[in-house]
């Protein structure tokens, strides 16, 4: 299932071909045809509005909406005349953001062949396969960084160019959401904690280097640096998260075509390091790392600085794509 948030009042959908299918409304009027008292209140209670709210009903939640789909199907209206289906292209589609308490793990330098290339590009040339060999032996740091989540835009939203950066960067990444709460999770458990998957793009000031001058907390964190959408697909659509291709095109060019296969830790692994001494909750989302072509890794080092000609201006169309998913479109304006 496509999950979306959409329209003025920001209500769960799920799309359905070329529409969305408004789920609550459509749960309800399923309810009514059956000749369930009060169908409002207990489609409020089964199939939720609220995205994070359908999130944390989990399980009971996505089979009851196999008939709200029916009842959308067939009727085509809720028990006071409700539109259930909307065009896709005549609404307006929102960051499938749970909530402005959403965390946003990003895992980093978590690709084997960005990995390597940024190395590189930074004079280093480490290879795939000596990267394979540090994991394999233990001496691969992981590490990462938070997203803010009111930092997020949703597909087709305009990014304003910080005043800051002179070398904007981008990376398409598949974000694994989560769908229960835990804490000291085993990595053999991880996976039953993943509800869905979403695309977030990556975007960056690397001004003075990958972590930029500002340090790699301020130079991820920025009005709208973190594009997500155009929805999360329930993990049941996605048959191995870690062999879907993903991609991202600057005005049409490529820059990134790349696949879940160079993911060096998986999801679950992520997980349990996360869950350490600290709780996960419904609708926090992990971002597993972006592969090779960003404007860091295609950069050679001029001077100590990284060359502008790869890195996003003003004016520039970004779509990240991943398969399965979706394709999530940002536009670079001025401030």
């Amino acid at each position: 299932m496509k999950l979306v948030v959409y329209g003025p009042h920001k209500r769960l959908g799920c799309i359905d071909g070329d529409e969305v299918i408004d789920l609550n409304y459509s749960y309800a009027g399923y309810l009514k045809s059956k000749g369930t008292a009060r169908p409002y209140v207990k489609a409020d209670a089964e199939v939720p509005s609220c995205l994070l709210s359908f999130i944390e009903e989990g399980a009971l939640a996505l089979e009851a909406s196999k008939n709200a789909l029916k009842h959308a199907k067939n009727k085509g209206l809720g028990p006071k005349g409700e539109v259930l289906k909307h065009n896709l292209s005549e609404v307006k589609i929102h960051a499938p953001l749970p909530s402005i308490g959403t965390r946003i793990v990003m895992a980093g330098a978590n690709f084997y062949d960005h990995s390597a290339d940024v190395s590189k590009m930074s004079g280093h040339n480490v290879t795939v396969e000596e990267l394979k060999k540090q994991v394999k032996e233990g001496t691969y740091r992981a590490w990462g960084f938070w997203k803010q989540a009111r930092n997020v835009v949703g597909p087709d939203e305009e990014v304003p160019y910080p005043d800051r950066t002179q070398r904007l960067d981008y990376e398409v990444e598949v974000g694994a959401v989560i769908g229960k709460q835990g804490k000291d999770v085993k990595e053999a458990d991880g996976e039953s904690y993943i509800y869905g998957y979403t695309i977030l793009n990556d975007l960056s000031t690397r001004d003075g280097g990958g972590g930029g001058q500002d340090g790699i907390f301020f130079g991820k964190n920025f009005d709208s640096c973190a594009p997500m959408g155009p929805c999360i697909v329930t993990k049941d659509e996605i048959k191995d998260v870690y062999k879907l291709k993903m991609k991202q095109t600057i005005n049409g060019v490529v820059r990134q075509n790349g696949s879940m296969e160079s993911m060096i830790r998986p999801f679950p692994w992520w997980i349990q390091w996360i869950t350490r001494d600290m709780s996960i909750y419904p609708g926090d989302i992990i971002c597993g790392g972006t592969c090779a072509g960003t404007a860091l890794d295609t950069s050679p080092r001029v001077d100590g600085k990284t060359k502008p000609d790869n890195f996003i201006k003003p004016g520039d169309l970004l779509e990240a794509s991943v398969e399965g998913i979706g394709t999530l479109k940002t536009k670079i304006v001025k401030k």
